[in-house]
């Protein structure tokens, strides 16, 4: 039994259309994972960047209170030991309050880049 000739040709325009189509959407799928990808890589080094100026002013701010404190307490030792006893305090408390101050808050902004719906 042969087959109508328009049945053929319409056969072979359908193909074309679907190997375009996955074509396409392969195309855009790469680009969509790339467009990710420089979202997630873009706001980490900015991330970065300000993580590093915070230090420095944090840095500059430590050794300005620590020789405030020393000039109050007539001992640069006990004014630098100071400070370093507040960082003590709030390094342990970001210990123990790390899953709501950081873990979480990092996990959700990493999800919504990855996983927004456009």
């Amino acid at each position: 039994m042969k087959l109508p000739d328009g049945l053929m040709e319409s056969t072979g325009e359908a193909y074309g259309y679907v190997k375009a189509y996955i074509e396409q959407q392969v195309e855009y799928a790469k680009l969509d994972v790339a467009e990710r990808i420089s979202t997630a890589i873009s706001s980490a080094i900015t991330t970065i960047v300000v993580l590093q100026l915070v230090f420095f002013v944090c840095g500059f701010l430590s050794i300005g209170l620590g020789i405030y404190l020393g000039q109050q307490m007539d001992s640069y030792v006990k004014g630098f030991l100071t400070v370093g006893g507040i960082y003590t305090i709030f390094t342990i408390s970001i210990i123990i309050f790390r899953r709501p101050l950081v873990t979480n808050p990092v996990v959700s902004r990493i999800i919504k880049i990855f996983f927004e719906v456009k």
